[in-house]
């Protein structure tokens, strides 16, 4: 966190080469598949993530946005990576919000599913939010 800066052009080329429009979530989403967390997003030992300014962003401010990743809601992570990251990135910052840093949590059903919480890190940059996202 705190180099990098979300570019909508960038991030357009970038999902387009990845094929974001045409994959479906389990092709995007590789760790369904694998029944289990990303080792980045699994809480167990983090005792904080934070978000801090920078020369790049030197009025950071720290959003969480929670993802219900149940069967219900599922989509919603997809719908994100497919179109929908670039117009609420473009928002908050049209909003009035320069340094957003944005954290990703998957929220599950604790009584089922084996990683229930999942927390990615504050970031900024196109790449890294896609990254976060993709992890959940």
């Amino acid at each position: 966190m705190g180099s990098t800066r979300y570019d909508m052009d960038a991030r357009f080329d970038r999902a387009k080469k990845a094929g974001y429009a045409s994959k479906s979530a389990s092709e995007i989403f590789t760790q369904n598949a694998k029944r289990k967390a990303h080792e980045s997003m699994n809480p167990h030992g983090i005792s904080f993530r934070e978000s801090r300014d920078s020369a790049v962003h030197p009025n950071s401010v720290p959003i969480i946005l929670g993802l219900d990743v149940t069967g219900s809601m599922g989509h919603i992570p997809y719908d994100l990576i497919k179109e929908g990251l670039p117009k609420l990135m473009g928002g908050i910052i049209q909003g009035g919000v320069p340094d957003p840093a944005l954290l990703f949590l998957g929220i599950g059903d604790h009584e089922c599913d084996s990683y229930p919480l999942q927390v990615g890190q504050f970031e900024s940059g196109d790449e890294e939010l896609d990254m976060w996202l993709t992890r959940t």
